[in-house]
């Protein structure tokens, strides 16, 4: 099986050296502080507390830590693939690229792979301090799995937008910016339309929306699908402090948003399954991907060239084979 020339060389360029293992040593040392000032605050490895321990202070060190991994994820991802194609341009190396024999649905996936390769190693090597929990119950492997499927998703979606936006611009900045604006968009902007949207609705209804109705407005957004599988997980009595507090200004935190057991808050069903609002979100997010991923590659691909260079040689083999009179 042949590597991808892309990944192949980016890949050893910046894993090579100490680098990287410097930046996942310093991650992982800064996980493993966060978890001990959150023990800490909570007055379990004080030396004078003598009472039993309280498993929920471990689940909440699992929920800041999900917690800030989504935000890195939203706001790295980003600055890590807007300048991935506009930068080839500004070294003018891009044509030369696009002139070997790599395809330029290679060069797109080439570089989406490498963008986000360091963040999903992050993520991957900060599990065990996330399986930590397991100690203490509340979390099983399964949540655990579903959380990092959603990291993967959102990862490869952000990672696409990002390489969507440099193929259009041909600067770096421009494209930065561009993406951290649709990142603000999906994440704030979602829901403040659909806190004027409910406020519309339960004015003229006198009822507040269904699941299917937040569902239809909040669907793009990583911080509702995040927030429900935290919501679903077997520990399942809310939200944490943190998550809530950036929703819970426009969305109230009840069944209406995750589900409940009224006919009004029950999940849609699709093909026998409750359709979950995590589901819902990676499903836009790999059908938004596959869509970016389309349009850059139509954007880099040196059609007209080709087109060109086809017809030129078509006219001069009709010349050839055409009798002159």
């Amino acid at each position: 099986m042949q590597v991808n020339p892309v990944i192949e060389k980016e890949l050893k360029i910046k894993m090579r050296g100490w680098k990287a293992p410097t930046l996942i040593t310093v991650y992982l040392g800064f996980l493993g502080l966060i978890v001990f000032l959150n023990f800490l605050g909570s007055k379990v490895i004080s030396p004078n507390n003598v009472t039993q321990f309280n498993p929920p202070i471990a689940l909440n060190s699992y929920y800041s830590l999900a917690t800030f991994q989504l935000l890195m994820l939203a706001f790295i991802t980003p600055a890590m693939t807007g300048g991935a194609i506009s930068g080839e341009r500004e070294r003018q190396t891009l044509d030369l690229l696009l002139c070997t024999n790599l395809s330029p649905f290679s060069v797109v996936i080439g570089k989406i792979f490498v963008s986000i390769a360091h963040v999903i190693l992050l993520i991957a090597a900060s599990l065990p301090i996330l399986g930590t929990v397991f100690l203490y119950g509340g979390i099983g492997i399964t949540d655990l799995l579903v959380l990092f499927a959603f990291y993967l998703a959102t990862a490869i979606m952000l990672g696409s937008m990002g390489i969507f936006y440099s193929s259009i611009f041909k600067r770096s900045s421009v494209s930065m910016i561009m993406s951290y604006i649709t990142v603000l968009f999906l994440l704030f902007g979602t829901i403040i339309i659909y806190g004027i949207w409910s406020s519309i609705f339960s004015n003229n209804t006198g009822i507040p929306p269904g699941i299917g109705h937040t569902m239809a407005f909040m669907f793009p957004n990583p911080i509702y699908g995040f927030g429900s599988i935290l919501y679903g997980s077997s520990y399942g009595a809310g939200i944490p402090g943190g998550l809530s507090g950036i929703i819970s200004t426009v969305i109230p935190m009840s069944g209406s948003v995750y589900g409940g057991n009224t006919p009004n808050t029950t999940f849609p069903m699709f093909l026998g399954i409750q359709f979950k609002p995590w589901m819902a979100n990676i499903t836009f997010d790999l059908i938004v991907s596959f869509l970016f991923i389309f349009v850059s590659t139509i954007r880099i691909q040196p059609a007209k060239r080709f087109r060109l260079r086809i017809r030129r040689k078509k006219s001069q083999l009709e010349a050839q084979i055409i009798p002159k009179n």
